[in-house]
């Protein structure tokens, strides 16, 4: 007999056998036992925790002509009949059937009467996939279903379900599956396939599922798959193609030592292990999210745990930093047909800002201005302009550069900046101006004349970067330009 997945093999059943739902599966298994069916329902969340199956189990359900505290006997006539033919249950993907045409096809058969059950029930699953029109030609159908019609929808990207759909529907939000649901659900698929894990290997499988049940199953499957008596957490992070929190932590920690050395060491050994960069980008920022909660709630996380999140030396400020930066990254890969050199890219500009930050906790403005007076070190800042001698604040300082770099802009300058702007790029790996480099590889210069340029940058975390180092950047491009330009 050829392999069933475990996932299909576990399968619920019936409402019984369904974890984690607790509150949609008595509102529905009620709604059976009181005959109070409703014409179209939708269920929502996350992958791999039940919708579909739930779908199915109330299908069966709700044709069953001797039910069983709400779920179908399986012996009945109306259940025998189904298990050999299940015609009056019409399963539809709308990712792969998602026009007006497949819409309209249901249309025409919903006032068929159901060949063998009571009801004829259709799913329709990943729903939000639908286009635009066929959305309308569903509506039609949900105005005025026949009686013997029930539509059940199935998504988890409720916000791309049209309102018109939502309000003819009863909605069902199916929940991530509980840690100790889905412990002990994995121990009892170990038993029932006669394998041993220990408590500790079956808990990292819980975790690393995130709530998904088709996803811890699919991954305990793997687990027993390997030919090993005795496996480790490190077995099971490779399978995930991640790594262990300890490592994670210990990366992050060259970030924040700016110990390039050693992080290019670790990427580079990651990569050659044929893994994906991607999942470093998630784990940093789940680290992130963890290392915030320990350092703002006592006692959130288990001892170890906590201990091991504390120690990593972060202020929510910086860590909020990161996270911007880290979600910047994250969506640039996703556009990159290189995602080593970009990872790299970042990886030492996000060491540089991190330690730039520490060196001016103290919220002081390195910056230089004007023709007759530095201004360093100051978070408010002594200008001098060439018509007076006033103080003014670091705020009209910019107010001033912006408006002469607006007053004098051209379009030939700025043509001819950008023309030269990829020269940066020769600079990354320079020991003095790299993060100098990464920063202004991640902004642009929308304005420009012979002696201002103007700089944009998506996140403000980067613009606090830019104040910091203005004297240095002034430097720096006045290599690249042979210009001394001011900046802001």
């Amino acid at each position: 007999m050829a392999y069933v997945a475990l996932y299909r093999k576990y399968r619920p059943k019936n409402f019984d056998d369904v974890i984690g739902q607790k509150i949609t599966v008595e509102i529905l298994r009620n709604s059976i036992i009181n005959n109070k069916i409703s014409h179209a329902y939708l269920f929502n969340g996350p992958r791999g925790t039940g919708k579909t199956s739930v779908a199915k189990i109330f299908s069966r359900s709700v044709n069953c002509s001797n039910i069983k505290n709400g779920s179908a006997c399986g012996t009945c006539e109306s259940c025998k009949k189904i298990q050999e033919n299940d015609v009056d249950i019409i399963e539809i993907d709308a990712a792969s059937n998602n026009g007006v045409e497949e819409i309209r096809e249901i249309r025409s058969k919903v006032k068929l009467l159901p060949t063998v059950a009571k009801y004829k029930v259709y799913i329709i699953d990943e729903v939000h996939m639908l286009s635009t029109g066929a959305f309308n030609a569903l509506l039609k159908t949900l105005e005025e279903p026949p009686a013997h019609v029930i539509f059940i929808l199935a998504t988890t990207e409720i916000h791309k379900i049209p309102l018109t759909i939502l309000s003819r529907c009863q909605r069902f939000d199916f929940n991530k599956v509980n840690s100790e649901e889905m412990f002990a659900k994995l121990k009892q698929i170990c038993e029932c396939e006669k394998k041993n894990l220990s408590d500790n290997i079956i808990r990292l499988i819980v975790s690393l599922s995130d709530g998904g049940c088709r996803d811890a199953i699919n991954l305990l499957d793997q687990v027993l798959s390997l030919s090993i008596d005795n496996i480790t957490e490190d077995e099971i992070y490779n399978i995930q193609g991640i790594l262990s929190e300890d490592k994670i932590i210990d990366f992050l920690k060259t970030i924040l030592q700016n110990d390039v050395v050693a992080g290019m060491k670790f990427l580079n050994d990651f990569v050659n292990s044929g893994k994906n960069l991607n999942n470093i980008v998630e784990q940093l920022l789940v680290l992130l999210h963890n290392v915030a909660i320990a350092k703002s709630v006592d006692d959130f996380f288990q001892s170890d745990r906590q201990k091991k999140y504390l120690s990593v030396d972060l202020n929510l400020e910086n860590i909020k930093v990161l996270t911007n930066i880290l979600i910047e990254l994250e969506n640039q890969m996703n556009k990159s047909t290189n995602q080593r050199n970009l990872f790299e890219i970042y990886y030492i500009y996000m060491s540089n800002v991190v330690n730039d930050c520490k060196n001016n906790k103290n919220n002081t403005v390195n910056v230089v201005e004007s023709d007759e007076k530095k201004i360093k070190n100051k978070s408010k800042c002594e200008t001098v302009t060439k018509d007076e001698n006033v103080k003014h604040d670091f705020d009209l300082l910019k107010k001033i550069r912006i408006n002469n770099v607006l007053a004098t802009a051209n379009k030939e300058e700025l043509i001819k900046i950008n023309r030269d702007y990829e020269r940066i790029t020769d600079f990354i790996a320079n020991k003095v101006y790299n993060n100098i480099a990464a920063l202004l590889l991640s902004g642009k210069v929308v304005a420009a004349s012979s002696e201002y340029l103007l700089f944009s940058f998506d996140d403000k975390s980067l613009v606090q970067v830019f104040l910091f180092n203005m004297e240095k950047i002034e430097k720096f491009l006045s290599e690249i330009y042979n210009n001394d330009y001011k900046v802001m």
